[in-house]
């Protein structure tokens, strides 16, 4: 359940989002940014600095690249001619779904979703966080 609450934060790419892991409380926090553009920051401990890390946000560089390995994967000449269009996330999409791939490309993007989110508790060294996420 944890880990799917970090693959939430991680995903979603609302720009007055922020999500902070709290070590100590193993918790997922929301900083919404405020209308002045200044994080409103009123969870954060002075006292312990390392208590809370900045949950990353998926990029689309990565989610492109993502696109570009399922479409090898499936050797699809229609997935191919979408990746090279004007907008090839939309496209991409689109074709999934007329290709009936949808499910599919949910599963692999969830895999790869949660390999960069244990691969992340790993950079921090966050080891007895992540045999509690099983």
């Amino acid at each position: 359940m944890f880990i799917q609450k970090l693959m939430v934060a991680y995903m979603d790419d609302a720009a007055n989002h922020i999500y902070y892991l709290d070590k100590n409380e193993q918790v997922i926090l929301l900083d919404a940014i405020e209308s002045g553009g200044l994080p409103n920051l009123e969870f954060l401990d002075t006292d312990e600095p390392d208590r809370f890390i900045e949950v990353p946000k998926v990029m689309s560089v990565e989610t492109f690249s993502w696109m570009v390995e399922f479409e090898s994967q499936n050797q699809n000449h229609e997935l191919l001619l979408a990746l090279n269009k004007n907008n090839p996330f939309e496209v991409f999409t689109d074709t999934i779904d007329q290709l009936d791939l949808t499910e599919k490309w949910h599963a692999f993007q969830q895999d790869k979703v949660r390999q960069r989110i244990e691969n992340w508790l790993t950079e921090f060294n966050i080891h007895e966080l992540e045999k509690q996420l099983d």
